[in-house]
C-alpha cells in the first residue's frame, strides 16, 4: 500500500509540475510568446511573411511531422493581419489562407470581403458549419461560373463532416477541438486589435488530444506579447 501510495503521489506531483518554458523572441523584435522546451527547436514556418501571414513558426518536435510512430499535421505558432483567417482548414477551406490560394488572388479578395469576419463571439458556430458562403451571394457578382462553382469544394475541403468536440471561449481566446471525419483538427486562436488579428497555434492528427494539451496550447497562444 505505502509503493502504491507513492507512486500515486509521485504521478500527481509530476502532473502538478509545470513543463519548462522557453521564450521564442522575433528577429524584428515585433512579438515575443513562451512554449514549452519540448516543443523543441523553432524555425521558419509555412509561408512565413506571405500575404496576411505577418510570421509562422514551426516546432521541431511538435509541428507537421512523425512524432511518437504518428503522423502530426499543422502545429505552428502563426501571427496574421487583416480578416481572421485559420490553419488547417479548421473553419473549411474559405477560412485558410493557403488553401485559398487556388483562387486567384482578385477572386480570393472577394471571398475574403464577403465572409463573415471570424471573432471570438462566432468562432465556435464557425467551426461547427460546413458551408459558411452561399455561391449565389450577389457580392461575388465579378467571378467567374467555375470560382463560383468551386466555392462549395473549397469550403467542404478538411470540413466535411464537421462534429465540434469541444470549443470554449475565455476573453478573445478560443480553444477548440473537431473531428473532420477523417482526421481531429484543434488549437486555440486568440483574436488581436490593432497591428495583427489573431495568433493562433493549430494542431491536427489521427488522435484527439488530451485536455492537458489543449491547455499547453492555449497557454502558448495566450503568452504572445507585442514588444514594438
Amino acid at each position: 500500500m505505502r509503493v502504491a501510495a507513492f507512486i500515486a503521489a509521485a504521478a500527481l506531483a509530476a502532473a502538478q509540475t509545470p513543463a519548462p518554458l522557453r521564450v521564442y523572441q522575433d528577429a524584428r523584435n515585433r512579438f515575443q510568446f513562451a512554449y514549452p522546451a519540448e516543443f523543441g527547436t523553432p524555425s521558419e514556418g509555412t509561408d512565413n511573411g506571405f500575404g496576411d501571414r505577418v510570421a509562422a513558426i514551426r516546432f521541431s518536435e511538435f509541428s507537421a511531422g512523425v512524432h511518437a510512430g504518428r503522423i502530426i499535421l499543422g502545429g505552428e505558432a502563426v501571427l496574421t493581419k487583416g480578416p481572421p483567417q485559420i490553419d488547417l482548414q479548421a473553419a473549411g477551406g474559405l477560412y485558410d489562407e493557403i488553401t485559398l490560394q487556388v483562387f486567384p488572388a482578385p477572386a480570393a479578395s472577394v471571398l475574403r470581403s464577403a465572409l463573415p469576419r471570424l471573432t471570438g463571439a462566432n468562432l465556435c458556430q464557425a467551426l461547427a458549419r460546413g458551408q459558411h458562403l452561399d455561391p449565389a451571394d450577389s457580392r461575388l457578382g465579378s467571378l467567374t461560373p467555375a470560382q463560383r462553382n468551386g466555392i462549395p469544394q473549397a469550403d467542404r475541403l478538411g470540413n466535411a463532416s464537421p462534429q465540434v468536440l469541444t470549443c470554449e471561449r475565455a476573453g478573445e481566446t478560443v480553444t477548440f477541438a473537431k473531428s473532420s471525419g477523417v482526421r481531429y483538427v484543434y488549437g486555440a486562436i486568440r483574436f488581436l486589435e490593432g497591428s495583427y488579428s489573431s495568433f493562433q497555434l493549430i494542431r491536427g492528427g489521427a488522435d484527439a488530444p488530451t485536455p492537458s494539451l489543449l491547455r499547453q496550447i492555449e497557454d502558448v497562444v495566450n503568452s504572445w506579447l507585442e514588444t514594438r
